[in-house]
């Protein structure tokens, strides 16, 4: 059931002319794919520290709105003034 098929060099070459240019295809996306791996690690860290200077940012802005509100408290209780109507 087996038969035995012999390549001549014309077929060898004409395989080659296929493979050659699917090979160099693989390697540029391969390259692509490395660079691409690069920018998306380069967003995460950066991603991760805008978290962290947001978190920064809203901490202080917070305590100092906690400061202001208590000041704000302080004087209109002082004016006797109701904020709470």
């Amino acid at each position: 059931m087996y038969s035995l098929i012999m390549l001549t060099k014309d077929d060898l070459n004409q395989i080659k002319q296929i493979v050659e240019p699917i090979g160099r295809d693989v390697l540029t996306l391969k390259n692509d794919f490395s660079a691409l791996k690069n920018d998306v690690s380069t967003l995460k860290k950066d991603t991760s520290q805008i978290r962290t200077d947001v978190k920064v940012l809203i901490s202080y802005f917070d305590s100092e709105y906690v400061e202001l509100r208590k000041r704000v408290e302080k004087i209109e209780e002082h004016l006797d003034l109701n904020s709470k109507n």
